[in-house]
């Protein structure tokens, strides 16, 4: 039996790494994905069909099936499931709106055709938080970050609320423990900080810290220590130490990715880093150090053309990829 332990901060008995060259095939030009806590499905959503792909994924090997779609909003780019499974969001690019979807836990499917407008135009990324009780979208134009309040029983949004961002923020993300949310701010080559009240969900604070040229994707671990983003314009990410009082955000380091990153994602054990490098059409495998949040490595796996979401499965044991141009996703095992 393999030893799994830690050495220097480094969790042993998975490596990381990354094998496979099956695809499947998706609706035209996807753009975000992501899988449920069960494992059980995987969507995509196409921008250029305005619609999501819903794939059933065999847990033992990571395979996926179906060629099942709905209907979205006007150009789908970013999508997200709640913990407990039941709901999906979709941020529709061109209708300033949110599409709400019930989903299935047996099956995987989805039903409802619900949206809610966003605070601003352009919205690029949605997210929601751990306890099921918020969703937030960024949104390019706007400058801001919609802020709704989630039923937690049906799914259902509301609230028209927003908060000032840096200029143009692509990519959301928050922290486990609900108490921060950060954007990665296009334009401004900045990352915006937030505090999240975790009873009301509302978010304050103004501070910001700078990246690499042009941010597009961010993700943080989920032991919360760490932040990262990708800089499409610099090739790089940006490697940021959180505080877990406060949420802060220090550190100035990066690393190499290939050319023009995007999404990016982290294992749940903490131990890799994927990044899809669009222009180079591979995905960017990195090794994280668990005590530092640092990053090493260079190796890449290639994809089909131009990715640009990436995830994770919860078990650690696939990592796919949106490929916009080749209209499909690139299945992975990880070892």
């Amino acid at each position: 039996m393999p030893i799994n332990r830690k050495i220097m901060g480094v969790k042993r008995g998975a490596s990381g790494a990354l094998s496979g060259t099956s695809t499947i095939a998706t609706g035209s030009n996807p753009q975000g994905i992501c899988i449920s806590a069960d494992g059980a499905s995987v969507y995509v959503t196409n921008f250029n069909s305005s619609t999501v792909s819903i794939f059933t994924r065999n847990t033992t090997t990571g395979a996926l099936s179906g060629t099942s779609t709905i209907a979205t909003g006007s150009l789908p780019i970013s999508v997200c499931i709640s913990a407990d499974g039941t709901s999906v969001y979709v941020a529709n690019y061109f209708s300033a709106s949110v599409s709400i979807f019930t989903r299935n836990t047996s099956t995987g499917e989805l039903s409802g055709s619900s949206t809610i407008g966003t605070a601003g135009p352009i919205p690029i990324s949605v997210c929601v938080s751990a306890d099921g009780t918020s969703v937030y979208a960024a949104n390019r134009s706007g400058n801001s970050v919609s802020i709704f309040t989630r039923n937690t029983s049906t799914g259902a949004l509301s609230g028209t609320s927003y908060i000032a961002t840096g200029t143009s923020p692509y990519g959301i993300c928050i922290s486990a423990d609900g108490t921060s949310v950060y954007t990665a701010n296009n334009a401004a080559s900045t990352v915006s900080i937030f505090t999240r009240n975790t009873s009301t969900g509302a978010l304050s604070g103004t501070s910001t810290i700078a990246t690499g040229t042009s941010p597009y994707g961010i993700c943080i671990s989920a032991d919360k220590t760490s932040v990262y983003a990708t800089n499409g314009n610099s090739a790089t990410v940006s490697i940021f130490t959180r505080n877990t009082s406060t949420g802060a955000l220090s550190g100035t380091s990066t690393i190499a990715t290939g050319a023009l990153p995007r999404e990016i994602c982290i294992s749940a054990d903490g131990a890799s880093v994927y990044v899809a490098n669009n222009t180079a059409s591979t995905v960017g495998i990195f090794t994280r150090n668990t005590s530092t949040g640092e990053l090493s490595g260079t190796s890449t796996i290639a994809t089909g053309t131009n990715p640009n979401g990436i995830c994770i499965s919860a078990d650690g044991k696939s990592v796919y990829a949106t490929n916009y141009s080749s209209n499909t996703v690139s299945i992975f095992t990880r070892s």
